[in-house]
């Protein structure tokens, strides 16, 4: 019984660190997309949306974070997922979400296209 016991824990650590170390998908912020927002064309990676609201206010924040690239004028967008981490987050009070997705490359700003 104790072997069956070793075997089974062996085989259960096995399979984490296969199932760990395999690659997942990642969002991939250099794939991009043109949309179009309030008449302007911008390029945005592919699975992410332009955000609802931003302003100079925003945009300030954003250049907080790490977004050093962001300017007055661009729009900020956030991969899908990342919108719902930061919904969660913010409800318990997290505010460091965003240096977190900033960080890894999951919510941006673009300048329109000219």
């Amino acid at each position: 019984m104790k072997k069956i016991s070793i075997l089974s824990l062996l085989g259960v650590t096995g399979f984490l660190v296969l199932g760990c170390s395999s690659n997942q998908p990642v969002f991939d912020s250099s794939n991009t997309t043109v949309q179009v927002v309030k008449g302007k064309s911008y390029n945005i990676p592919k699975g992410a949306n332009p955000s609802p609201y931003v302003d100079d206010k925003v945009i300030a924040f954003y250049q907080k974070i790490g977004l050093t690239e962001c300017k007055n004028g661009d729009i900020t967008w956030e991969e899908e997922t990342a919108k719902e981490e930061m919904g969660v987050a913010i409800s318990k009070g997290d505010k460091g979400i965003y240096k977190k997705l900033a960080k890894e490359n999951r919510i941006g700003c673009a300048s329109p296209i000219q």
